[in-house]
């Protein structure tokens, strides 16, 4: 059989992967609970405890898949409760089916279920899966999807703390090799966060890339003000500046920020929207847990890489297990030329595996996991074939 996504196309893998057979013996489902250092405080919600599932695939030549399957409580579609029934169900089709190939190469539309929104259930099991062909291969699951892959890619440093510590995190993480910054805005006036941008520029410099992160915070007259305070800034973008996402041309129009999309992606069911009429989109950020369909991931990567917009990967405060897997992706997409937003490990008190998804001078490592990597003695075995 073939294996097919449940919504818009087929995962397309690259040709020498494409006709690799493979056949499922057993499956097994952990649930982890992780302690927050802080509690994280959300656009809807506060979180004390990351939860979410880790898959554990192995076929019938001793092969192991490894994904995470972790909803985003108030920004997933699903529950952790929904996603463990969705994701045992589709594992049930699947241990014991038979022999098929990961590669969809028919045109029509269809899959595990007939459902019109994507399911981190699919996302979950389609990522075990690429995973283990990965490994068959002594590859990247990235290198699969689009090509070579590097060892490590570069992060951007996440500046969490208030106004007054922008400038000494700043300089920690530059101190630290980070040549990237992004840093939360649209929280208190947006005119001293304007001055906080330009203290920050001054104190690392001209060569470090200045990122910014409103999430949706400003009309558009408080946007513009803010854009033409840190024009001299020289900010890379500024992601969702705007609580109505049509007016963005005109705020990099009044102003020359560019923008990012990342809200405003999950509203966008079509794969093949065109972003050409988005003057001034400087990036994709992609949340591959929320957009919860590789097929959808795919389509938007290839996308950005038409319109010549940065594809640039984000974490859902995943685990360590879904945090390798992001980085994998990454160093296939942007290789160590894009900075990736995956430093959200050290917000959590633990993790899935024996040595943590660490950044080291920058860089997170893209090295495969395996099964001795697993640290899964503090999770719940819930489901197992």
């Amino acid at each position: 059989m073939e294996f097919y996504t449940p919504n818009f196309a087929g995962i397309t893998i690259l040709p020498p992967f494409q006709d690799t057979p493979l056949e499922l013996k057993s499956a097994s489902l952990y649930k982890y609970t992780l302690p927050f250092k802080q509690p994280l405080v959300l656009k809807h919600t506060t979180l004390h405890n990351r939860e979410g599932l880790v898959l554990v695939l192995t076929d019938a030549n001793g092969h192991v898949g490894i994904s995470e399957i972790s909803p985003l409580p108030a920004f997933s579609r699903e529950t952790i409760e929904t996603a463990l029934l969705n994701t045992t169900m589709l594992l049930e089709k699947m241990i014991g089916s038979g022999k098929f190939t990961a590669h969809c190469s028919s045109p029509r539309r269809g899959g595990w279920a007939e459902s019109g929104a994507p399911s981190i259930a699919h996302y979950g099991v389609e990522t075990a899966i690429l995973s283990l062909l990965a490994n068959i291969h002594d590859e990247s699951p990235g290198a699969l999807l689009f090509g070579s892959a590097s060892h490590q890619v570069p992060i951007n440093g996440l500046i969490r703390g208030s106004l007054s510590d922008w400038v000494p995190e700043s300089e920690r993480m530059v101190t630290g090799g980070y040549q990237t910054l992004k840093i939360k805005v649209g929280r208190i006036n947006s005119i001293l966060e304007a001055r906080g941008i330009q203290d920050i520029r001054k104190s690392v410099g001209p060569d470090i890339k200045l990122r910014l992160d409103a999430n949706r915070s400003w009309d558009l007259a408080t946007a513009i003000e803010f854009g033409k305070a840190v024009e001299s800034a020289d900010i890379e973008y500024i992601e969702e500046p705007l609580i109505e996402a049509a007016e963005l041309p005109r705020f990099f129009d009044a102003c020359g920020v560019l923008f990012a999309f990342d809200e405003t992606l999950h509203q966008i069911m079509d794969p093949t929207i065109s972003f050409e009429s988005y003057t001034g989109l400087r990036a994709l950020v992609l949340k591959p847990t929320l957009i919860a369909c590789t097929a959808r991931f795919i389509a938007l990567v290839n996308q950005a890489r038409e319109n010549n917009v940065q594809p640039i990967l984000s974490s859902s405060y995943e685990s360590d297990v879904g945090l390798i897997h992001l980085a994998q992706l990454a160093g296939s997409i942007g290789g160590q030329k894009i900075a990736v937003g995956l430093d959200t490990r050290s917000a959590l008190t633990s993790g899935t595996t024996r040595s943590p998804a660490a950044v080291q001078n920058g860089y997170m490592s893209t090295k495969a996991l395996t099964t001795k990597d697993l640290d899964l003695s503090h999770c719940e075995l819930l489901y197992q074939t």
